[in-house]
């Protein structure tokens, strides 16, 4: 098992569109943390006492679907480029393998995550302090915010994971990734109403706190157990598909 995740780490992070993907990451964060919402904040944004806090949360967002496309692309060039027959001949077991692969994703993200979560609110506040101006009192729970930020950004990456493993072709698991929270979610939405907050990418939302509070909102506990449900089923199943099906 070790000499599998240590073969799965070394994949990811000698995959050139791994830093590409991360350079795009910190660019997107000069943008909208630093220059945006910090070197042009106006007036109402520095009297808010959850500014610092909504930046976490917009990098998250931002963030976490960059790492999804990582995570499908780690799983996918091994089929794309027909090199899992070697990564399954080098192994003796094939759970290894995707367990393996499935930590190697999670540990990759839950580390990028957190760096570019706690990276966003510092630019801010570095972006205010360069223009002297001064932001208000800030109130938020740093606990909360940390471990929903870390959860919701490992569990896109899961579901990016998952769809990888389940249709295995890079274009049709990229597009999945983006169809189904635009336009499979919105128009079941329109069909469940408030209890489309219980779909994939909308429990993710309300994890983060996307929703606005009231009719529909869900606590963040319950926000956590169905993306954890849906997190553990999707790996449930691929893992099946993973055990049963060829290379190919």
């Amino acid at each position: 098992m070790i000499a599998a995740l240590r073969s799965e780490f070394r994949k990811l992070l000698t995959i050139r569109s791994t830093y590409v993907i991360l350079l795009i990451a910190l660019g997107l964060e000069f943008i909208f943390a630093f220059y945006v919402p910090g070197w042009k904040i106006n007036a109402i944004d520095l009297t808010s006492d959850n500014f610092l806090a909504s930046q976490v949360v917009s990098a998250v967002n931002v963030v976490s679907l960059l790492i999804a496309i990582v995570a499908i692309l780690a799983v996918t060039h091994e089929y794309r480029y027909n090199t899992v027959t070697y990564t399954l001949t080098a192994s003796n077991s094939r759970t290894k393998v995707f367990f393996a692969k499935f930590i190697a994703v999670m540990v990759f993200t839950a580390v990028a995550i957190a760096f570019y979560a706690l990276l966003s609110p510092l630019l801010s506040v570095l972006a205010i302090n360069l223009n002297h101006r001064h932001l208000g009192v800030q109130v938020y729970d740093v606990y909360s915010l940390a471990w929903r930020s870390v959860l919701a950004g490992v569990a896109m990456s899961a579901y990016g994971f998952i769809l990888a493993m389940a249709i295995r072709i890079q274009v049709g698991a990229l597009a999945a990734l983006f169809f189904i929270p635009s336009t499979v979610e919105s128009l079941l939405g329109l069909i469940l109403k408030e209890n489309a907050i219980y779909l994939p990418f909308g429990s993710l939302n309300a994890l983060l706190g996307v929703n606005t509070p009231g009719e529909g909102a869900v606590s963040y506990t319950t926000a956590a157990l169905t993306v954890g449900i849906y997190v553990v089923g999707g790996f449930l199943l691929t893992w099946f598909f993973f055990l049963k099906r060829d290379a190919n």
